[in-house]
């Protein structure tokens, strides 16, 4: 799970930096993804409800989305793309034979 979930940070990075976010953008996309409201990402930032809007349609236009939908869909499509690899499983720990009388 920690592999993934570093995985999914590595790709949000990747994904803002291409799209020339800046350091607030790239705090409230994360607030938002995450599925917070306008109203509690202006707390989170001591900001205001305005700013956040502004912000949050920067982003969307920056990312070509229309909106937070479209926006966390983008992250599941990388995350779910096949490119022909197939990842390992993890080994199974060995099973104890147990002997029942």
């Amino acid at each position: 799970m920690r592999r993934a979930s570093g995985a999914f940070a590595d790709l949000l990075q990747e994904r803002f930096q291409e799209w020339g976010l800046t350091p607030s953008e790239k705090d409230v996309a994360l607030f938002a993804i995450k599925g917070m409201s306008t109203a509690e990402i202006a707390s989170l930032r001591s900001t205001s409800e305005g700013t956040v809007k502004a912000q949050t349609n920067a982003i969307y236009r920056k990312a070509g989305v229309t909106g937070r939908p479209q926006l966390l869909s983008l992250f599941i499509e990388d995350l779910m793309r096949d490119d022909g690899s197939i990842r390992p499983m993890p080994e199974a720990a060995p099973q104890v034979q147990v002997a029942v009388k």
